[in-house]
């Protein structure tokens, strides 16, 4: 929970940064993000339980030039073979803005904590609590003439003995009030990968060092 803390000190602090030059060009925009994920595990290719939790974002865009917009995601996943806590702290540009596309592309520094995986033959608990930087790409794709969009996400990092995909896939609908105010209704499908070493299981029945959760989800994004 420190940990989530200090990441979002960091956002709010980023973006005061930006805030004076992005301010003045009077369109600059906050997004308040909540959603429901119904996560099943699997450990070592082996199915577990399932970790049905909210995850939660935030983030600060604007059109001031070379500064990055900024964002902040929270996930946590808690089952008995697998937990973690990851906190995404996410700097990027729209690179593509038009009536039908919008592409985002940039960078996240991710920290994983209160993080276990259990091995399966022995029992033993191995915790990962480490912080990698990854890819990060986001698009919404239009449907004609309607306030529908196709949704997608993705993370991808292969640093610091952790091989991780975050990919999120979905649709939205758009609520528009007056101004830049709007409500996104969404929902769709995510799924977590990790890959480590540590998470090697040598015993018959156990298959490859990943741990991975999936599921579907609904959410909500206000935008202000």
């Amino acid at each position: 929970m420190k940990t989530m803390h200090k990441i979002c000190g960091g956002l709010l602090s980023a973006g005061m940064l930006v805030s004076p030059v992005a301010l003045a060009q009077d369109d600059s925009v906050f997004k308040f993000g909540l959603d429901y994920w119904w996560g099943q595990t699997k450990v070592n290719e082996i199915k577990r339980d399932d970790s049905n939790t909210p995850s939660f974002s935030l983030a600060y865009e604007h059109s001031a030039k070379y500064w990055p917009n900024v964002a902040f995601r929270y996930t946590t996943v808690d089952a008995d073979f697998m937990a973690f806590d990851k906190s995404d702290l996410m700097f990027y540009y729209n690179l593509l803005t038009h009536d039908a596309l919008h592409f985002d592309a940039g960078i996240a520094f991710t920290n994983y904590s209160n993080t276990k995986f259990v091995n399966g033959a022995t029992g033993e608990n191995v915790d990962f609590d480490k912080n990698t930087w990854n890819l990060f790409a986001k698009a919404e794709i239009n449907v004609p003439n309607t306030n529908f969009d196709v949704i997608g996400a993705m993370e991808f990092s292969d640093r610091n003995d952790l091989k991780t995909t975050d990919l999120e896939a979905g649709i939205q609908y758009r609520i528009v009030f007056q101004q830049q105010r709007q409500l996104a209704l969404k929902g769709g499908y995510r799924a977590i990968d990790i890959e480590s070493r540590d998470f090697t299981v040598n015993a018959e029945d156990y298959g490859k060092e990943f741990i991975f959760v999936s599921g579907w989800f609904i959410g909500a994004e206000y935008q202000f």
